[in-house]
């Protein structure tokens, strides 16, 4: 992956109760540049995420570059509120790490399938979702601030599947 990602790993968060303003400041930032929502740090605080599956970061020790954060829908169902790479990061396989991640902890908790929104102009990160098994199943239209979106579902695989 190269000195651009050297330093970097996905690790599970505490809390977002518990963090300062100016880290959530960050991730609010991030997730503005790589999707286009924009949560209040509030709202930030207050998502519903899963302690023991839903809140991984992308970090450096001192930043936080991506995040991963997913809630429990059911006993066996999970949904990712929000998965952000820094632009400058993605393409290096990076998000497919996270994914990994993320799918390991969730399988251990019971998780067998997952959904989530994507912007249905963001071709890689549906490539990414689609060969996990995840796929359209309907249309957000102007989801993402003028932008349609697909809600995606599917079986939580860990590894890609051969597709």
């Amino acid at each position: 992956m190269g000195d651009l990602v050297s330093g970097l790993s996905w690790i599970p968060a505490n809390s977002l109760k518990g963090w300062d303003t100016g880290r959530l400041e960050n991730i609010r930032r991030l997730i503005v540049q790589t999707t286009g929502e924009s949560y209040r740090i509030e709202r930030l605080r207050e998502l519903p995420l899963d302690g023991d599956f839903g809140r991984w970061v992308l970090s450096d020790g001192n930043m936080d570059f991506g995040i991963l954060w997913a809630m429990r829908l059911s006993d066996n169902c999970a949904r990712v509120l929000a998965f952000s790479v820094a632009e400058n990061l993605q393409g290096n396989g990076i998000g497919a790490e996270g994914w990994r991640h993320f799918a390991l902890a969730a399988k251990g908790c019971g998780i067998r399938s997952v959904q989530l929104e994507v912007r249905q102009d963001n071709v890689p990160a549906i490539t990414m979702y689609h060969r996990r098994g995840l796929r359209p199943r309907g249309c957000i239209s102007g989801f993402y601030r003028g932008y349609d979106g697909w809600l995606m579902l599917g079986p939580l695989l860990v590894d890609v599947a051969s597709q």
